[in-house]
């Protein structure tokens, strides 16, 4: 328990700005003898004087004088967090924490934490990178206030965010780039590059399409190298793709087109449904450039 009260802070200044016992009690609608019980009972706990009365002022000791600057920021910050909790007119939050799979385009992520980040100068924001069922888990774990991935546990209410097209990809030197169309058989036959399931509990094989062999990496970027390598063929997604701008890297052909499309549902924590913080990072995450 604190053994200084606020209202003590609040009696110590209001001498201070009014110079006086009596001055602070007209002020703070107190009598005299309350203000300056409070003002004994505050330099009793700190154990030494705050004030001396030089003929009718009182004027703060060098000991006083050095806790002033800090009593007043303590009692502003009180005043503010009482007013907002009042008013009701903003929340009162510290931190929000993201969870967003890797295939969520990062330029659209980004612009939605940098605008979060302008509105909310305090808020401190965690972005958790996540592969397949890692998301879930943040969520289900109450890590994260807001998961964004393919697949999302059960008992989170759901919204279509994003969707991923991706292709199929390899190097130029690659037997399967030579600009003939290939039945997804043929490509079981090469070395797949796949990403890992960040997951711990239940892990996932999203995208694995029963290839021979695999080369397993834990990011887009290793899969890239692993491609660019001509380790494998990996489906990446076209956002992703077009960042890298190689002409090493070409588009397999495939008869059952040149894409998959993901969809990406983002799921908010169910106590987190009025948070108005939650809300406006949702709006400026559904903004196209």
């Amino acid at each position: 328990m604190h053994r200084i009260s606020l209202e003590q802070w609040r009696m110590y200044i209001a001498v201070v700005d009014h110079g006086g016992f009596a001055q602070a009690g007209d002020a703070l609608y107190k009598t005299q003898s309350t203000i300056s019980h409070s003002i004994k009972k505050l330099e009793s706990t700190v154990g030494k004087q705050l004030f001396e009365v030089v003929g009718r002022k009182a004027v703060l000791t060098p000991y006083g004088e050095s806790l002033l600057s800090a009593a007043r920021t303590l009692v502003s910050q009180a005043d503010a967090l009482e007013h907002d909790a009042i008013t009701q007119q903003r929340e009162i939050r510290t931190t929000f924490n993201i969870a967003v799979d890797i295939l969520f385009p990062k330029a659209q992520l980004w612009n939605a934490v940098a605008k979060l980040a302008n509105e909310y100068p305090s808020l401190n924001i965690q972005v958790h990178e996540t592969v397949l069922s890692r998301s879930g888990e943040l969520l289900d774990d109450g890590t994260v206030d807001i998961g964004i991935a393919s697949a999302i546990p059960k008992g989170y209410s759901t919204q279509l965010i994003s969707t991923v097209d991706l292709c199929a990809v390899a190097h130029s030197a690659h037997p399967m780039a030579n600009g003939e169309i290939h039945s997804l058989k043929e490509l079981e036959q090469h070395r797949q590059i796949v990403i890992r399931d960040a997951g711990l509990r239940n892990n996932q094989n999203s995208g694995w399409l029963g290839s021979v062999s695999r080369l397993t990496v834990s990011n887009f970027e290793q899969a890239w190298q692993g491609v660019l390598h001509n380790i494998g063929f990996a489906w990446l997604p076209v956002w992703f793709i077009e960042k890298q701008n190689s002409s090493e890297i070409v588009h397999l052909k495939l008869n059952n087109g040149l894409m998959r499309t993901v969809a990406l549902q983002l799921a908010i924590r169910p106590d987190l449904g009025a948070s108005h913080v939650v809300s406006v990072f949702v709006k400026y995450l559904s903004e196209r450039k």
